[in-house]
């Protein structure tokens, strides 16, 4: 009886070292969520616009039917300065981990999805989108007011309906969009395995280009001052950039008739927007005259500082948690309820955030 005792004493010592430490490791550190009262006003002729798309083919049969299961993967804000005449594009990584409104923390793409918020509080799925985007108020202390969500299929009417995108692809996203098997006559010229180059894409050749992960992007400039590509779900927000990007260098030249028959096409292909028709031609008003503007862009969250490998080539660092919490990192991964995830340093990328947004020189009369 001794033995026994002495053995629960042992193990009641043994697990009050080891619990508290197994629980800090799935435990994500405190999130600060700007409460609505507290955020940075928007300034004057500064617009916001969130884009959502939602991992499906056809999401508005989904919803019809009330099936759950489907993701936000795709979260992209356009912001529109009209002071500074800037257009800039914000990239929302799917996997960060987020705290919902009943508290819970969660993957941002799996806010409607079954176990997200949505499903567990009974909510439809326009009620949700409102619920998503005013998350990401909270979390990087913006406004947005205006969003529209749309699905893959939708994206791919979108596309076309604007002719169609030049994008610049690498040899071995040639060699994966060729062996994807995408039809022959959805690029011009026909991709060729192993060819990179300027291909013009049809729009289901285009999203399959956006929805492309495990092969490394080109190398461009990141914000540290190094060239490097981005890998993973890095990879797709840059690609959705991209071809964001096209799709405004495309329509450069456009009419103001024309931009009123390509909105009728954003209409019927729309899952859902909260923008009354007011709303809409406002933003066409306001495309209009920055269609000529250059596109900027940035992801969230920001890079990891880099390191160059010994073949001279340079590579953005992920740090541990440890590391992560011990050093100002941006980012770094990190597993909870079995769920691979991203613990995100709020922060440091909303101030990146604000400063790329408001990184102009225009003076601007409160008059």
């Amino acid at each position: 009886m001794k033995r026994i005792l002495a053995l629960i004493v042992l193990l009641s010592l043994l697990l009050g070292c080891i619990l508290p430490a197994a629980l800090a490791a799935d435990t994500p550190n405190p999130i600060p969520v700007v409460d609505k009262e507290n955020r940075t006003p928007t300034s004057k002729g500064v617009h916001h616009y969130m884009l959502i798309c939602v991992d499906s083919w056809d999401a508005k049969g989904s919803f019809a039917k009330k099936q759950w299961g489907n993701h936000t993967d795709g979260l992209m804000l356009v912001t529109v300065d009209e002071n500074a005449q800037r257009v800039m594009l914000t990239s929302f990584i799917r996997d960060m981990l987020i705290q919902r409104p009943d508290g819970k923390f969660g993957r941002i793409n799996n806010f409607l999805d079954v176990g997200g918020w949505c499903y567990e509080n009974g909510k439809t799925y326009n009620e949700g989108f409102h619920a998503l985007v005013e998350t990401i108020n909270g979390h990087f202390d913006l406004n947005i007011e205006k969003f529209i969500v749309v699905d893959f299929r939708q994206v791919e009417n979108i596309i076309n309906a604007v002719g169609g995108v030049d994008i610049n692809i690498t040899n071995r996203e040639a060699t994966y969009l060729k062996r994807y098997s995408i039809s022959s006559t959805s690029t011009t010229p026909a991709i060729a395995e192993g060819r990179g180059g300027t291909y013009h894409f049809s729009g289901h050749a285009a999203v399959i280009y956006m929805r492309i992960r495990k092969i490394e992007t080109a190398a461009y400039l990141h914000a540290d001052g190094q060239v490097y590509s981005d890998h993973q779900d890095y990879g797709r927000t840059y690609r959705d950039r991209m071809v964001l990007t096209s799709i405004a260098d495309s329509l450069k030249d456009i009419s103001y008739d024309d931009a009123l028959k390509l909105l009728d096409v954003i209409l019927a292909n729309t899952v859902y927007t909260n923008m009354t028709m007011d709303d809409l031609f406002a933003a066409v008003e306001l495309a209009m005259r920055m269609k000529t503007n250059p596109v900027e862009s940035i992801r969230m969250p920001v890079s990891n500082p880099s390191k160059q490998k010994d073949s001279g080539e340079w590579y953005e660092i992920t740090p541990t948690v440890e590391s992560y919490n011990k050093n100002n990192y941006s980012y770094c991964e990190f597993a909870y309820d079995g769920m691979a995830t991203k613990q995100i340093n709020f922060e440091l990328n909303r101030e990146a955030l604000k400063d790329f947004l408001t990184d102009n020189f225009v003076v601007v009369d409160d008059e």
